[in-house]
């Protein structure tokens, strides 16, 4: 069943055929084109591996923008080469396989503390 809802993203009424989309289909379009040009940027990227930093800068994104985009899936194709600064310690890791912006010691660690 479809709902009537505010687009997350410019405001705008659109109708929600889903509960998993929660922006209009202008919004949605310009967001799959975004995720599309950063695949692409990452993949033709000429050295190795590509900072979690400098696709940021370059797209014009929030680390948060960036981790809902991550933890929907939207970049497994593109994690093995994405590096990041641990957010707690700054240590360089690979994006691949994390579920947090924290590197395998500080996660430890954090959950050593728990």
């Amino acid at each position: 069943m479809a709902n009537v809802a505010n687009c997350k993203k410019c405001g705008v009424l659109f109708l929600q055929t889903s509960s998993k989309i929660d922006v209009c289909d202008k919004c949605f379009e310009k967001q799959n084109k975004l995720l599309a040009d950063i695949n692409t940027f990452v993949t033709m990227y000429p050295d190795e591996h590509v900072s979690l930093d400098i696709v940021l800068e370059k797209f014009n994104l929030t680390r948060d923008e960036f981790e809902v985009f991550y933890a929907a899936g939207k970049f497994v194709k593109i994690a093995q080469k994405v590096t990041m600064k641990c957010v707690k310690c700054g240590k360089i890791v690979p994006l691949a396989g994390k579920t947090n912006m924290l590197c395998n010691a500080c996660t430890k660690k954090l959950q050593n503390e728990i």
